[in-house]
Parts: C-alpha cells; sequence; structure tokens
C-alpha cells in the first residue's frame, strides 16, 4: 500500500476511480440479479407481503399480515418497499430495491469516513494515494463479505435497522471530528438525528438505545461527553427526531389503540429482549461464530486489528486529536452491539449485522496502517504471520468444498435434482477455480515481505470474482430448481381458491404462498389440529371443500385415499389439492 501511483496524483482521477470502484461494488454486490430470486421463505415473504398490501390498501398507518394486523416491527421498512412497489411496479426486484440501497448508503459513507478521518495519528503520515487506496479497501471490505452481501440482498428489517444505524453512527463522527470550531459540525449531528429516526422507525426503541449508548460510552471513555453534548445542537436535533418519527407512532395508537402498544412495546421489543420468542434461544457465546461468519475472510485479522489499537489504553487516545479516534469509536461500537445482543434471550445471526461496519473499518484501519509503514518489521512477527496463515488456510478449505459442494449439500427430498444440477452447471468447478487462484496470489505476495503487505489482495479478488463469475449463475438456477415450482404454485393456488373457501398450508411455513396466491391462508404442521379446526363450533366459513398445499406424508397423515382429493397442480414435492370437508372428517381415527 506504500507505492505510488502515477494515475493517482490527479484528485480528479482519484474521485473518478472512486466513483468507478464503487459502482462496481453496487452492480455486482447489490444490485445484479436481484430480483432473479422468488421470495424467499419465510421471514423475506412475510415483510415484503405487508409492504404490498400496504400498497394495494393505501393504509400506510397500520401494517397488516395474512388478514391481520401485524405489529412484531415499526413501518419504516413497509414504507420504502411499498413505495418502491409504487414506482417500478410488484416484482421481486422492486422488493428489494430499497434495501440494495441502503447497503450501498454505508458502503459510500465508510468509503468517505476512512478518507476524511481514517489516519492512524503514527507518523509516516499518508499521502493522498494512500488515503485512497486505503478508503477503497475498506468500501471493499465492507461490501465484500457474506453478512453484507446476504442481508443487502434480501427484504428484511436488519438491513434497514443496520444500515440507519450505522449511518447515525458515522454522520456523529464526521460531526465530532470536524471539531467545535468548524460549522460544518451541525450538518453532521442533524443528519444523524434524522438516521437515529429512521433506525426507530424501522426496528423500534433499540434504533436509538444502541447508537445512544455507543456514543456515550465512547465520549466518557475520552473524557468528551460533556464538552460535546455541549457543542452538539440537541433541541434541533430532538426536534428532527421527534417531527420525523412520532407521528408514526401517535397515528397507529390512534388507529389501534392499546392492541398496537402491547403488542409492538410490550411484546415485540421488551419479551424479545428478555424471553426467547419463536424458540430462538442461544447461549451467551451464541454470537462468536457470527462475528467470524459473518465478515469472512476478512474476519481472521479482526482480532489482531483489534490489539494493534490498543483500546484499552484511554490515556493513548485521549491524547489524540478527534479526527484520529476512529478506530476507539469503532472498537465501542463492534463491542457493545455485541454485548448488547448477547444479553438478550432471543438470539438470531442477524440481529448482529450492525456490528459489521464496525468490524469492516476497524479491518480497513489495520491494512491502512500496515500498508504506510516504512518498515517491513510488523509483517515479520509472529501475530500478522499466524493470522495470515489461517487466511491461506481459509482460501484453500474453501476450494476444495467448492469442489466437493454437489455432494456436501445433501440429498434434499423436496428438492432431489438440486445437487445433480449443480454439477452439471459447472459452477462448482468455476469457484473451486477462483479460490485456488486467491490461493495462489496469497503465496506469490507472501513469498517475500514487501509483498506481505498486499495480502488483503487475494481476498478481494476472490470475494469480487465470485460475485461476477459464479453468483449470477447460482442465483438463476436455485431460482430454477428451488422458488420457481413454489411461485408457480402460489400462482394456481390464488387462481384456483372460491370465495369463503379455507386455505391450509401444511408442514413448513412457507409464506411466500400468500404472497403468490394473494389469499390469506392458515399454516399448520399436524393434522391433529386441522382436524380440530373442522368441528362445527370451530369452522366458521361455509365452503364445503379446503384448498390444501402439502407434501405426500402429510395426505399420508390425513389418511386421504387416491379419490379422495383433487390434484390441481404441483411444485416439486408440494402438491395443490381440494378436499371436501366432510371427507377430512371422516378419515379422522
Amino acid at each position: 500500500m506504500s507505492m505510488q501511483f502515477p494515475y493517482l496524483a490527479s484528485a480528479r482521477m482519484r474521485w473518478i476511480l472512486a466513483v468507478l470502484w464503487l459502482a462496481l461494488l453496487a452492480g455486482f454486490g447489490f444490485l445484479n440479479q436481484l430480483g432473479t430470486l422468488g421470495v424467499m421463505d419465510k421471514t423475506e415473504a412475510l415483510f415484503v407481503e405487508v409492504a404490498h398490501q400496504m400498497y394495494l390498501s393505501g393504509d400506510w398507518v397500520t401494517p397488516r399480515w395474512n388478514g391481520e394486523t401485524f405489529f412484531d416491527y415499526p413501518v419504516g421498512g413497509y414504507w420504502l418497499v411499498a413505495l418502491s412497489f409504487k414506482l417500478f411496479g410488484v416484482s421481486e426486484g422492486a422488493a428489494r430495491l430499497p434495501v440494495a440501497l441502503a447497503a450501498m448508503a454505508v458502503v459510500i459513507a465508510v468509503w468517505l469516513t476512512l478518507y476524511h478521518w481514517g489516519d492512524s495519528g503514527k507518523p509516516p503520515w499518508p499521502t493522498p494515494q494512500q488515503r485512497w487506496l486505503r478508503a477503497s479497501l475498506g468500501a471493499g471490505i465492507m461490501a465484500l463479505n457474506p453478512g453484507w452481501i446476504g442481508w443487502g440482498r434480501t427484504a428484511v428489517t436488519d438491513m434497514f435497522l443496520s444500515s440507519t444505524m450505522a449511518l447515525t453512527l458515522l454522520c456523529f463522527f464526521g460531526g465530532y471530528a470536524q471539531g467545535p470550531a468548524s460549522p460544518r459540525r451541525h450538518g453532521y449531528y442533524l443528519a444523524a438525528s434524522v438516521f437515529a429516526a429512521g433506525a426507530v422507525l424501522a426496528k423500534g426503541p433499540v434504533g436509538l438505545l444502541l447508537p445512544g449508548l455507543i456514543i456515550v460510552v465512547f465520549l466518557a471513555y475520552v473524557g468528551q461527553l460533556w464538552v460535546v453534548l455541549r457543542e452538539m445542537p440537541l433541541l434541533p436535533m430532538l426536534g428532527i427526531f421527534v417531527l420525523l418519527c412520532f407521528p408514526w407512532y401517535i397515528l397507529a395508537t390512534q388507529a389501534n389503540g392499546i392492541e398496537f402498544l402491547g403488542h409492538f412495546l410490550g411484546f415485540s421489543n421488551f419479551q424479545r429482549f428478555t424471553s426467547v420468542l419463536y424458540r430462538h434461544a442461544g447461549p451467551w457465546y451464541f454470537y462468536l461464530p457470527w462475528c467470524f461468519i459473518l465478515l469472512l475472510p476478512w474476519s481472521v485479522f479482526l482480532p489482531l486489528a483489534l490489539a494493534r489499537l490498543r483500546f484499552w489504553l484511554p490515556a493513548l487516545w485521549c491524547s489524540k486529536p478527534r479526527s484520529q479516534q476512529l478506530g476507539l469509536f469503532c472498537v465501542a461500537w463492534f463491542f457493545l452491539v455485541f454485548l448488547f445482543f448477547s444479553a438478550a434471550a432471543t438470539k438470531l445471526a442477524g440481529y448482529i449485522l450492525p456490528l459489521v461496519p464496525a468490524g469492516a473499518l476497524i479491518l480497513a484501519l489495520f491494512w491502512g496502517e500496515v500498508g504506510q509503514q516504512a518498515s517491513t518489521r510488523p509483517l515479520q512477527r509472529w501475530p500478522f504471520l499466524v493470522s495470515a496463515m489461517l487466511n491461506s488456510l481459509l482460501l484453500l478449505l474453501m476450494a476444495v468444498a467448492a469442489f466437493l459442494s454437489p455432494r456436501l449439500v445433501g440429498n434434499d427430498p423436496a428438492y432431489p435434482t438440486f445437487a445433480q444440477t449443480l454439477q452439471n452447471t459447472g459452477l462448482p468447478l468455476g469457484l473451486g477455480g477462483i479460490l485456488l487462484l486467491s490461493f495462489g496470489l496469497w503465496l506469490y505476495l507472501a513469498s517475500t515481505r514487501s509483498r506481505r503487505r498486499w495480502l488483503w489482495l487475494p481476498n478481494l479478488f476472490g470475494f469480487l470474482a465470485t460475485l461476477i463469475g459464479v453468483i449470477p449463475g447460482l442465483v438463476g438456477m436455485m431460482d430454477r430448481e428451488r422458488q420457481f415450482p413454489l411461485r408457480q404454485l402460489g400462482q394456481a393456488l390464488g387462481q384456483a381458491a372460491h370465495p369463503q373457501e379455507p386455505i391450509w398450508i401444511m408442514g413448513y411455513p412457507r409464506y411466500s404462498f400468500v404472497f403468490y396466491s394473494q389469499h390469506s391462508a392458515v399454516f399448520l404442521d399436524n393434522v391433529d389440529y386441522a382436524w380440530e379446526l373442522l368441528e362445527p363450533q370451530r369452522d366458521q366459513t361455509t365452503s364445503p371443500t379446503i384448498l390444501m398445499v402439502a407434501e405426500p406424508r402429510f395426505i399420508e397423515a390425513f389418511h386421504l385415499q387416491a379419490g379422495d382429493y383433487h390434484i390441481l397442480a404441483q411444485g416439486g414435492t408440494y402438491q395443490l389439492l381440494r378436499v371436501s370437508k366432510q371427507t377430512l372428517l371422516a378419515r379422522k381415527p
């Protein structure tokens, strides 16, 4: 990273290349084939259908799902997806576009933050070319990891919270780094209020509580809490936050009364933190491996990057100018997100997605510092060598896993030809070849001390080449093999349904059937409860028949014979059938 590039000497050329690099990351990371894959079960399908109903009904206050009010999440994410439907039509791509744009916004914000405030405060001071390269690498790390790519292409609330929270914190740090003498600091602080309101509209009070906790702990650690609070335009910030955030909460309370307050504040926030919901439990160390997985393959250097910041020395950080305290700020961000969600009883991998931007910034600062040092001594020490060897081993193991992937995916009875189809596409060979090339590049760079400062390059090449050369084909194949049959079956369900006819979805709760059929359904996982629903005192429908989507095992569990039902359509192992209520009750043991 200490090399000089003549074509980067021009500031105009650096900005042009930065825009091209960010466009490349956005295009292949988040926008390419965004709508190819059908809406996925079950969380994405639920979220998208709530927004779809909002778009169809014109009721932008009360979220509804499957014919009932749905207050598990606030309305911000639904608004964005419903607006996208209004602008671009109802499609999978339109549903995911707001999430992709939110993910891209953080990538751009990371680039700008590192370019302006990524200095470590240690000589030699970075040149403009080195600042550009550090920022571009940071944007690459931010965009090219499983966590940000995976959730940045999936229409769920996790990315809306993570992106608005990241923008809140980065805007705050921008104002803080400007210093009390800069008039521009107020603009950053006010922007932080805007994004904080967006975070609360996306996920609830945690969108303000967690960024606020990070900011307070950081400022207290560097002894700047009261100083910064006095210089912040608190009243305008509060006014913006209240003006943007509170109207929906007031309108939702007026429209739904105590039902809204009890379910949203009590169930979806307090109970989610204090008790296990939806069987999503986990031990205290649940998120430790996920910190590693979400930031692969960069995460092998994360312990070393954290240690090099020496965040346990407050005197060191208090002596630095504000503009050089980004590393400590990211450490507070990373660990407080981890500890906060580790303390919660309900645990899901996506909950700690907000720490990914902090981890990406910490890693970019590490490589930027290593790259601009004139001495290569840090690259010869055992912590760096161990991390580098783990990185190479990871690339090699992923290459082997790619070659063997048709065997490793197993035999899913619902998609019996998936493994063979994957083998026939040649994608495992392509992915394995890319990862082997990355491993070879690592060997070349590790062979001499002067090249070791570039050991981040194999990860960047491997991930970007995979996005360009493998993922498009893989997404298309997965849709053909897994999603398209279900999509067709859902559409057939919508065409076949009679007025007042109950619809039962047996087995795994595939909420996408509601989206593609545009009919409410009952989701059941056992036949005993299904029979209970047919009892005269519980059955409120007048239709003599039921539409059922089920696999053969459920047809057998109902003791149905071939002449008891009529098959209307089939998708994969699922069948759409019509059966009379009398027949079902007659088969009850």
